[in-house]
């Protein structure tokens, strides 16, 4: 994938789709696509405009009309399994990141030995950056 390396640990379906959608957008525009991850805690399938018509979320219709809706993906029950998943490429339970949620006041997190997804976007020239 034009830069991207995807090594063997990355080829699980959580990252799979994402790195697929980044190979085609790299290799169907001239310049590099913005890239926005949304990860809503507790949202469920039938709680945005997209899916159900009763539920009115104008901003959040744009960016699926104007962007690539990832539909078919693996979902964890909890944050923290969600976003070890998402910024590693790795199912949970290879990180440890399986059942809980890390607290505050817990000196723990998903060990520093592996690659997360956006520093193979700033490898790639991308400016990445997290908010929440």
């Amino acid at each position: 994938i034009m830069g991207l390396h995807i090594t063997s640990r990355w080829m699980h379906p959580v990252i799979t789709q994402e790195a697929l959608v980044l190979n085609e957008a790299l290799t169907t525009t001239s310049s590099q696509p913005n890239i926005v991850f949304i990860l809503a805690d507790d949202l469920g399938w039938n709680h945005v405009s997209w899916h159900n018509s009763r539920v009115i979320s104008p901003h959040m219709q744009e960016l699926v009309n104007m962007g690539v809706s990832l539909e078919n993906s693996y979902i964890q029950p909890l944050c923290t399994p969600s976003r070890a998943a998402l910024l590693t490429g790795m199912y949970p339970f290879h990180l440890g990141r399986q059942s809980g949620v890390i607290r505050p006041w817990h000196p723990t997190g998903v060990s520093v030995n592996f690659t997360f997804f956006p520093e193979l976007l700033q490898g790639l020239g991308y400016s990445t950056h997290a908010i929440g």
